[in-house]
């Protein structure tokens, strides 16, 4: 279905039900509708056409939810970008969609056909006469484009269809079951489409959204306690500020579910966020731009099979293949490769036959091969293992990164881990850590469940990891680091000189060096 009737029933149905909570107050589903109106609008005024690109680099605020679903009425395409990113950043995007209007900082939007300020584009959007206009729609016209991080690369942005984009919102739905009466905090950036998507949840079930900017966190659990907040979606350093924040205030909470997916939290950090709010439950999620979500587990199950990301979400089908592309049986690891109705239309501007990750099958549809690796059981339950970028040699083994960032985490003192990736196969291993456990003890205990070719050679203890600006860690950063922590240590305690060569190193020396490598 095109995306405007999600808001156009609630509107309907739930007119005085609080849809929008920021910081300038509560916003009914009748006044979210009324401001879109004016959105549509502005819009229109603006010289915004059907299929023309709109490139929005706002905050977490009404303003943001009230243009996206105006742009659905007209049948522009919304391109969402995080208010954090540069100047050069924001202009390769705008020219890169070929944008007819940018909302950006100056300079930014230089290359689209007309730029205004987000303040400036706030204040006429609220002065703008309502506009009941609504562009007829196809399901497969383009509802958004949405960049991907550019972590491997220049940010390409993925086309989302108004079809795809619907069949997600239905299968995630269905999976968590949002209800008219769960109030969702919102603290992810909306320009990331696991922050998108809580804004079409929400209007989909006539529930309320609560957003937040991550500068607010020191209220987040007063703000959770007002309104009542039932559902929190996470990324890990979130799950792990509301326990600290929790543990020391014990503010009233309603929570009954907590959501993720990329990073996931540790497992410690996971049980101790849900003992902090009792009553609440933890679904494990997994999925990527491309195809916004792919599986699910059932929050019931989560105790059972902790590490398991769930079965694929309805609708779409998940194998696991090998280099050739053969299916692999139950229990073996190959790439994730998943296909149906949540898969997007590929990247923007790229020919079919150049977008590696998107493959045509016989039926004419998508197939998108995903760059993870996983393996599935003889249940049908997903297992993460890591992306091919983190996946390493050694020690003649090829094992995932995550693998060992996620023995780490099961560590009870351990909030968060970075495993870095070796220069070379031979190069030494090391695993960044938030914790107050000396190193030796990490190692020590990771030995009881890691085999040689996992274990890390070298722990280095982080007061905190970097994230990046959708709050992942950041693992260029935190290399950054422990490369710059590392050299102070060894500038302030300089090893002794190696033995001559020929000669046998002493006993002092053998144990210096085994020392380093702790």
């Amino acid at each position: 279905m095109p995306l405007h009737e999600l808001l156009d029933r609630a509107r309907a149905e739930r007119p005085a039900h609080p849809a929008v909570i920021d910081s300038d107050g509560s916003l009914s589903y009748a006044g979210l509708g009324t401001a879109a109106d004016r959105a549509v609008g502005w819009l229109r005024a603006q010289g915004v056409t059907a299929g023309q690109r709109v490139v929005y680099a706002g905050g977490n605020d009404r303003t943001f939810v009230t243009l996206l679903h105006a742009a659905f009425r007209t049948g522009a395409v919304l391109v969402p970008v995080h208010p954090g990113l540069t100047v050069p950043q924001i202009a390769h995007i705008v020219a890169d969609c070929t944008a007819a209007l940018a909302v950006c900082p100056p300079g930014a939007g230089d290359g689209a056909g007309r730029t205004v300020d987000v303040d400036r584009a706030r204040r006429e959007i609220r002065d703008t006469d309502p506009d009941d206009f609504t562009a007829h729609l196809d399901e497969d016209d383009i509802a958004t484009l949405i960049y991907t991080s550019g972590t491997t690369g220049r940010p390409k942005g993925v086309v989302c269809p108004h079809r795809q984009t619907a069949a997600a919102v239905e299968a995630v739905n269905a999976r968590l079951g949002y209800r008219p009466d769960d109030v969702v905090l919102c603290r992810l950036p909306l320009s990331f489409d696991y922050g998108l998507y809580q804004a079409l949840l929400c209007a989909r079930t006539g529930s309320t959204l609560v957003l937040a900017e991550r500068a607010e966190d020191h209220g987040l659990l007063k703000v959770i306690a007002d309104h009542g907040v039932t559902v929190v979606p996470l990324v890990p350093s979130l799950a792990q500020l509301l326990t600290l924040l929790q543990r020391r205030k014990r503010y009233p909470a309603k929570v009954r579910l907590f959501t993720n997916t990329g990073a996931r939290p540790g497992r410690s950090v996971t049980a101790e966020l849900l003992a902090a709010f009792p009553g609440s439950s933890f679904a494990s999620m997994y999925g990527m731009t491309e195809c916004k979500r792919i599986s699910i587990l059932d929050p019931a199950r989560y105790e059972e099979r902790p590490d398991s990301v769930g079965p694929a979400v309805p609708g779409d089908t998940v194998r696991v293949v090998d280099a050739q592309g053969r299916t692999l049986p139950a229990g073996q690891r190959g790439e994730i490769v998943v296909h149906g109705a949540t898969v997007m239309a590929g990247y923007w501007g790229v020919p079919l036959e150049d977008q590696r990750r998107f493959v045509r099958r016989p039926d004419g549809s998508l197939e998108l091969h995903t760059g993870d690796q996983g393996h599935l059981d003889a249940e049908g339950l997903l297992y993460f293992a890591g992306r091919d970028d983190d996946m390493i040699k050694r020690l003649g083994t090829r094992i995932g990164l995550t693998e060992i960032e996620d023995a780490a985490e099961r560590i009870p003192g351990v909030s968060a881990a970075v495993a870095l990736r070796p220069a070379h196969e031979g190069a030494p291993l090391r695993l960044a850590v938030c914790t107050e456990l000396a190193p030796h003890e990490v190692r020590e205990l990771l030995a009881r469940n890691l085999d040689a070719a996992r274990l890390p050679d070298r722990i280095v203890p982080l007061p905190s990891l970097p994230l990046t600006a959708n709050g992942k860690p950041d693992r260029a950063a935190t290399e950054r680091q422990a490369d710059a922590l590392e050299q102070a240590s060894a500038a302030a305690h300089p090893q002794p000189a190696a033995p001559p060569t020929g000669r046998p190193a002493t006993h002092t020396t053998r144990t210096l060096h085994a020392a380093a490598r702790v």
